[in-house]
């Protein structure tokens, strides 16, 4: 059973795999769209992007729950672009504004390190941390002796970035890129484009850590320049420093 599992999702892509399961639980994928899912670190709901006409894709460790709680007020999912159309079927996704927020990949997998090693959202995220990380006594040991490229799967904290927004072939599904960099600039330019009253940016979630570019020896900047090579080619990234991407005609083309 477990090898017919593995051969179907060799076989069949991620999103059509979604269809499927859309067609065999219709009303719960239909639900989704209205429901609100009450949790002790509050709210989850897609309901206000019917009302904006916006899709937020939500990547992790991208400071999307401060921006989706400043936006909406309430908590967002982690589904991808893949999944979000799926969910809202191709036509009503294609009219709808999809935007996200991406970060320097370097920054983000420290930050991702962090978080994990200090518990995580929930104890779900804690007894993986437990299960996968207790051995780990640093964060260049993280990187140079546990994470692999089969293992950026390990958990969807240290997935590519470019896995949440692209398609199977590794084309943006989606119309916007917000920096966490620039993060303040590009969520009044989210709310002017979605009509929403300028506010200043709640900050939540964050994970307490040093400054990434003093934990980095060299020998981890460049497996982190390898293992996440997508994301710095589409989104502009240096260890250091960003040249600004922008997508158009369903392509990351420079924005500067």
């Amino acid at each position: 059973m477990q090898l017919l599992r593995n051969l179907y999702g060799q076989l069949i892509p991620k999103e059509t795999r979604f269809w499927f399961y859309k067609l065999r639980h219709q009303q719960e994928i239909e639900s989704l769209k209205t429901a609100i899912f009450p949790s002790d670190k509050g709210d989850f709901s897609l309901r206000y992007y019917y009302q904006h006409k916006c899709i937020f894709v939500h990547i992790t460790k991208a400071a999307g729950t401060s921006l989706a709680l400043s936006l909406f007020g309430e908590l967002p999912y982690h589904y991808t672009a893949q999944e979000y159309r799926v969910i809202y079927g191709r036509r009503e996704y294609n009219q709808f504004f999809k935007f996200t927020f991406v970060r320097n990949p370097w920054d983000r997998l420290y930050s991702a390190y962090s978080y994990l090693k200090g518990g995580g959202w929930n104890a779900k995220d804690a007894e993986w941390a437990k299960q996968h990380l207790a051995d780990i006594h640093s964060f260049d040991e993280f990187v140079l002796n546990w994470l692999t490229p089969e293992r950026l799967y390990a958990h969807i904290h240290l997935w590519p970035q470019s896995d949440f927004i692209c398609d199977r072939h590794g084309k943006p599904i989606i119309d916007h890129l917000g920096y966490f960099e620039t993060i303040q600039q590009d969520f009044d330019a989210i709310c002017t484009r979605l009509q929403l009253p300028q506010t200043d940016l709640k900050h939540t979630n964050a994970s307490k850590r040093a400054g990434y570019k003093d934990v980095y020896s060299p020998a981890a900047i460049q497996k982190v320049a390898e293992l996440y090579k997508q994301d710095i080619a589409n989104f502009g990234y240096s260890f250091a420093d960003s040249h600004r991407m922008k997508i158009a005609g369903g392509q990351f083309v420079s924005a500067q």
